[in-house]
């Protein structure tokens, strides 16, 4: 069973984990277009990790375990592992076309608004929720650059 202060930790690994995988991937593509947008795939997973960090830091983790028991579904549980999402299983020096690098970093972000969206119900305080919230959106807001970039190269 999880509690709020390793669902925070959670999403602090799965932001990490993505700034890792992208930075490591620029080695992996030649392309120079390739690469800038992994550079800033990087920055933005950079950017929540230390907004889920100062969260996790300063939050009062008392949570109703019963309630988390009962709301976190075992999915989760797989899912979360020692590795987070899909990314880990992403060998970037196969990806060979924009294409191809757009719809996984799309599907990447797709699963951690759904991780997130999860992680929502169980925060009660207004400015927390405010916050992640904001993360929501601005991962939502990659999917829309990343969907535009997809086109503008596919077409």
């Amino acid at each position: 069973m999880f509690t709020m202060d390793d669902l925070f930790e959670i999403a602090v690994k799965m932001e990490k984990n993505g700034e890792t995988v992208y930075l490591d991937s620029m080695a992996e593509v030649d392309k120079p277009i390739l690469k800038d947008i992994l550079e800033w795939m990087a920055r933005e997973e950079s950017n929540h990790a230390r907004w889920f960090t100062s969260q996790k830091n300063r939050l009062n983790m008392t949570v109703d375990e019963t309630r988390l028991k009962e709301m976190v579904p075992s999915v989760l549980q797989d899912m979360m592992g020692e590795k987070t999402l899909s990314l880990d299983t992403v060998n970037f020096s196969t990806i060979d076309t924009v294409d191809d690098l757009f719809s996984t970093l799309i599907k990447f972000e797709k699963e951690t608004i759904a991780f997130y969206e999860v992680l929502e119900i169980f925060i009660d305080e207004g400015s927390v929720l405010d916050g992640l919230r904001q993360i929501i959106q601005e991962e939502r807001v990659h999917i829309k650059s990343l969907e535009t970039k997809m086109a503008e190269f596919s077409g």
